[in-house]
Formats: C-alpha cells, sequence, structure tokens
C-alpha cells in the first residue's frame, strides 16, 4: 500500500515537470522565432533605405521593377540569388517575398509591398524556430512595420 502510494506521488511528480520542461522549451523556441523575424525585418530595412550600390530600393515598387540577381547579401548570405517572388505589380505597387535561412537552421520569410511608388512601404517577417515543415513543435513568431 505504502509503495503504491509513493509511486503515484513520484508520477505525480513526474508529470509537472515533464510539462514544465515543455513548457519552458516552447518558450525558448517562441523566442528564438521572433528574433528571427527581426532578423529578416533588419535584413529588408537595411536593403530597402541603404541600398548600397544600387540606385534605389532592391525590392520591386511598380510593374516596371527588376531584382538584382546579386549583391543583397544579409548573414553572409547573398539573397539576390535565392528565387525573390514578385507579385500584385501595378503601376505604382508591388510585393516582394523572399526567404532568409540562417546558420542555426532557422528561417524568416519576408514580404515587401511597396505602394505609391515605394513611398509607402510594410514589411512583414515571419520567423520560424526551425526550417523543417513537418517539425510539429515549429514556431512561427511575425513582426510587421510600416513607413
Amino acid at each position: 500500500m505504502v509503495s503504491s502510494i509513493v509511486l503515484a506521488i513520484g508520477l505525480g511528480i513526474f508529470n509537472i515537470v515533464n510539462k514544465s520542461l515543455i513548457l519552458s522549451s516552447t518558450g525558448r523556441s517562441s523566442q528564438i522565432a521572433f528574433y528571427v523575424a527581426d532578423t529578416g525585418v533588419e535584413c529588408a530595412l537595411y536593403w530597402d533605405r541603404k541600398h548600397e550600390g544600387f540606385s534605389t530600393t532592391v525590392f520591386a515598387t511598380s510593374s516596371d521593377s527588376n531584382p538584382p540577381t546579386s549583391g543583397v547579401v544579409c548573414n553572409d548570405e547573398d539573397i539576390a540569388n535565392e528565387p525573390w517572388t514578385i507579385s500584385d505589380q501595378t503601376g505604382s505597387a508591388a510585393k516582394t517575398t523572399f526567404n532568409l535561412t540562417l546558420n542555426n537552421g532557422t528561417c524568416a520569410t519576408i514580404v515587401i509591398s511597396k505602394e505609391d511608388s515605394g513611398i509607402k512601404t510594410k514589411i512583414e517577417s515571419s520567423g520560424f524556430n526551425t526550417c523543417n515543415l513537418s517539425n510539429p513543435r515549429r514556431i512561427e513568431r511575425a513582426i510587421r512595420v510600416t513607413y
């Protein structure tokens, strides 16, 4: 009888500790995903505002825009070499989407929306704690910047 009670208490404590570890791991993964999203925003802001070596922003602003094929470097990766998706193009607006993969196995998807020929900008960055789409513990956090 005593051993059954001790076993029940032990299993209860084990269950509490196990759930605490899962919660702690989820919080850590959420924080990682947030910082990856922030990295994506900072990359897009840098190349939208500074555009070193380019006469204007590197992102599409209208149907006449042509994205660069190289020279856009974030995290030691030339993101212009990766396929960019340009959509919703009109005479004065366009949307550019690209992915950023970091060395620690995390990644971000960044969408830059330009309106009024580039006067209005919205950057949406979704960060992921893992690039593995089938991981059941994959967490997404997003940041939006408008100016």
